[in-house]
């Protein structure tokens, strides 16, 4: 299950960066909010802290769920948060797949599904937890 976490984790990486980046006002809007502008304007930009926040603390709970990194949290904590972010970022991915944009649809749709197994993998691997 080692493997699935790694995986999922370096999968969701470009997810975050492409957060940061948008909320720095990187030109890459093409990849995200079906490329409504290439460069998000900055009354917008504030909208990518909260999920690039929410990101890397799902990123540690599949680090965590997946025994990558040492127990820091309840067991049962980290279980349901497994979970919760599993079904979150199938939300996720079905928004990215259904997007009108065609990079956001193959560049971060690709990313988006492989990052949602590993966390639904890892997530159900938590059931086998003593």
């Amino acid at each position: 299950m080692i493997i699935v976490t790694v995986i999922g984790a370096i999968a969701f990486l470009p997810s975050i960066a492409l957060n940061i980046a948008l909320a720095l006002g990187a030109p890459l809007g093409n990849y995200a909010m079906n490329a409504r502008y290439k460069v998000i304007p900055p009354e917008v930009r504030k909208a990518f802290i909260v999920p690039t926040a929410m990101q890397f603390v799902a990123l540690f709970v599949l680090l965590s769920a997946g025994r990558v990194l040492p127990e820091t949290i309840p067991f049962m904590v980290t279980r349901i948060l497994a979970f919760f972010f599993a079904l979150y970022l199938t939300f996720y991915t079905a928004t990215v797949l259904f997007s009108t944009a065609y990079k956001e649809r193959t560049v971060m749709g690709t990313f988006a599904v492989i990052t949602a197994v590993c966390y639904w993998i890892t997530a159900f691997g938590t059931l086998s937890w003593e």
